[in-house]
């Protein structure tokens, strides 16, 4: 089968070279890399015609600056693989045989819809397995089946050409990938889980993408957009790992109130939690335990109580 890796840059020079490394050196050859430079006003660019003069495999594109939402929905709309598989010009594949590993799992079932598996995230010397399901054992499941939080990046994920939309795609400055993710779930019947590390994430040490501290402002996003993507879901399992995210979102909330963060008591913020609270009263919702996050359930079920919702746990 072929693929289409898709790639978003944007000011990205310095990372483009092991990105694309990453990419020639796979050791199954089926595949043309798309690189679309979203006005980069870095040399990202001159860097990428340099990279294309080595291998005809790699396929270029510039255009004005809109965000990697629609970045990514342009290098769908010029790739021609049956596979999809997006990749931040910061990261890389991790391995050589990322590529033939993944082509024989679509091989040998016929039946996914969508691939899921796990990602390394590296903060300095310090390297971090983020699985993609902490319940699903490996193998093929029913879309029906996922009863736990869907990670949002659309890195650990391989899609098919034959379900993807140009529609799926959403322009935002957060939770973009997740409208993607959601609004093609919707259309799958069965989705594969492999745990294995295929996707790559350097984060510099000082990197503001570690803090925790987000803005108000696009914590207020994130509340507009989840909302907005739980109306437009109707499939249960889908709408039930929304609840989950909204049950963390939920306590953020109250950790920023209670540190008195500014801007977090604004009326569209307290508008929409009380959206969310509503929704995670009429199903029931608690955030599941994992590792050891009972501290942070006992909270989340003490200010539920008090914002008016109920105590009690999702039965499965």
């Amino acid at each position: 089968m072929k693929f289409s890796v898709v790639v978003p840059v944007y000011n990205a020079e310095l990372y483009l070279n092991r990105l694309v490394k990453s990419v020639l050196d796979q050791t199954f050859s089926n595949f043309e890399l798309i690189l679309v430079d979203d006005g980069s006003t870095d040399n990202s660019f001159a860097l990428m015609k340099k990279l294309q003069e080595k291998d005809s495999r790699i396929k270029i594109f510039s255009k004005e600056n809109t965000g990697p939402g629609y970045t990514r929905k342009y290098g769908f709309e010029k790739s021609s693989g049956e596979l999809l598989f997006f990749v931040d010009s910061d990261d890389w594949i991790t391995t050589s045989d990322v590529l033939r590993e993944i082509n024989d799992l679509f091989e040998k079932n016929e039946n996914i819809d969508v691939l899921f598996f796990d990602r390394e995230d590296i903060i300095d010397n310090t390297k971090d397995i983020i699985c993609g399901f902490q319940e699903v054992s490996e193998g093929v499941h029913n879309i029906d089946e996922i009863n736990e939080v869907i990670r949002p990046g659309l890195g650990a994920k391989i899609f098919r050409r034959n379900i993807l939309k140009t529609e799926m795609f959403f322009e935002s400055n957060i939770f973009e990938d997740l409208y993607t993710t959601y609004e093609y779930l919707k259309q799958c019947n069965y989705f594969y889980y492999v745990p294995k590390c295929y996707y790559s994430i350097y984060h510099d040490i000082n990197s503001d993408s570690l803090s925790s501290n987000e803005s108000a402002e696009s914590f207020s996003k994130s509340l507009e957009i989840i909302l907005m993507i739980y109306e437009r879901t109707n499939r249960r399992s889908l709408r039930y790992s929304l609840e989950l995210r909204m049950a963390t979102l939920f306590t953020f909330y109250w950790k920023a109130r209670l540190k008195k963060w500014n801007g977090y008591n604004s009326d569209i913020i307290k508008n929409n939690i009380k959206k969310i609270v509503r929704i995670l009263k009429d199903n029931n919702v608690i955030i599941k335990p994992n590792g050891n996050k009972e501290i942070k359930i006992l909270i989340y079920n003490i200010l539920l109580l008090i914002s008016g919702g109920h105590n009690g746990k999702k039965e499965n």
